[in-house]
């Protein structure tokens, strides 16, 4: 990933560019879920940044994650198919072990409890953000 890509991605997630390289490099340079890293060409712009959208919701274009429900970096697929039709199922139908261990210990989440995320404003910018720590 390329530094201003990182930097740019980040900063809508509250997160700086270490922060990304730090949950990549715990998930293994592969996407959190299917295990699959990008082609040989390394594209950048194969990672999205997963977040639990029931904590930030978007008030305006110019709007913001807080950074403490980001969760993880999924490659497209997983992102806007498999995760965002797996949260759509009644709870009682979400069986998937792999899918249930990354929503419950997320590569973010693991990284936040060791103290080791920098968020970029220095503090949670969401006020319903604590309920994450």
């Amino acid at each position: 990933m390329s530094c201003s890509r990182i930097a740019r991605q980040g900063r809508r997630y509250n997160l700086t560019a270490g922060d990304v390289r730090a949950i990549l490099e715990l998930q293994g340079g592969v996407c959190a879920l299917c295990g699959r890293g990008p082609d040989r060409d390394g594209s950048s712009s194969y990672w999205h940044i997963d977040h639990d959208h029931a904590c930030c919701e978007p008030s305006d274009a110019a709007w913001s994650i807080c950074g403490a429900c980001v969760r993880g970096l999924l490659c497209s697929g997983c992102n806007a198919r498999g995760l965002a039709w797996y949260e759509l199922l009644p709870r009682d139908r979400r069986d998937w072990g792999r899918v249930n261990d990354y929503l419950a210990n997320s590569p973010a989440r693991r990284l936040r409890l060791a103290g080791t995320l920098k968020f970029c404003l220095g503090h949670l910018a969401h006020a319903g953000a604590a309920r994450h720590r």
